[in-house]
């Protein structure tokens, strides 16, 4: 038996409900075989993130290429990288190594409200991996800090959706989860069409990771030859399923059931 392989490039979550934990097990459960790059380590839970430290770039490069030289990914999620050198690196190793169907999840704040990048990071990002990605897939925040842009509303959303394609040269998934009124998402190609995903807000407040899991299982989808729009729409589909299933662990915000449709 063959199966695609997914990589994710992120940082650890002690509590196991995002970054590369929540993306491995998304990655099983969508029927593909995840594998890691450790690009930071945080100590983190339900209710915050406690501590953040990266990883030696030189390290995190080895990584990917130990990879890449054997179960060469189809597919790659980006999560949190941890400082400029670490995202130069990744980007330098995943372009001279041609990665495909790259899925960047700009993630800028944990769902607990504790930051997870500076400045100069965010800057790198958009510099270095924006421009290796195939969709990149900002929430309402992250949208509209990338776009220097209120967003409040749907109109807004497919502006800053479209306003990021046309930017970086790649398709803008922007999340409506951070919304008020439903749970659609918007999808803009740099070639100006655009796609709303619709959804109806899940009365859940345990979203830790929600964000991982969404781009992990978009990457998936990619590596199992779903057209983008197809893979934004099967992992929308998943990703309400985790959360339709009701997980209450922890004291915060906790993490959702990634494995719901094998019970």
């Amino acid at each position: 038996m063959r199966l695609p392989a997914v990589l994710t490039v992120a940082t650890t979550d002690s509590s196991g409900g995002a970054g590369i934990a929540a993306d491995l097990k998304t990655m099983l459960a969508n029927d593909v075989y995840g594998e890691c790059v450790i690009a930071g380590i945080t100590a983190q839970n339900t209710t915050g993130v406690q501590a953040i430290a990266s990883v030696d770039a030189a390290l995190i490069g080895q990584q990917i290429d130990s990879v890449f030289d054997d179960i060469r990914p189809a597919a790659v999620k980006i999560g949190v990288v941890v400082g400029r050198e670490a995202i130069e690196t990744v980007a330098a190793r995943l372009r001279a190594h041609g990665a495909k169907h790259v899925v960047v999840d700009p993630v800028m704040v944990a769902t607990s409200g504790s930051e997870l990048s500076d400045d100069e990071s965010v800057v790198t990002m958009t510099r270095e991996l924006f421009s290796l990605a195939e969709v990149i897939t900002p929430n309402i925040p992250e949208a509209s800090v990338l776009v220097g842009e209120t967003i409040d509303g749907r109109a807004a959303m497919e502006r800053a959706a479209r306003t990021l394609a046309s930017r970086y040269g790649c398709a803008a998934l922007v999340k409506g989860g951070h919304g008020t009124n439903d749970a659609s998402d918007v999808l803009a190609w740099p070639g100006g069409d655009v796609r709303w995903f619709e959804g109806t807000r899940i009365a859940n407040t345990n979203t830790h990771g929600t964000g991982c899991t969404l781009s992990s299982a978009i990457a998936s989808r990619l590596a199992l030859g779903d057209t983008l729009g197809d893979a934004v729409a099967h992992a929308k589909s998943y990703l309400g399923g985790a959360l339709r299933a009701q997980l209450d662990l922890g004291a915060g915000s906790g993490p959702m059931d990634h494995g719901w449709a094998r019970h």
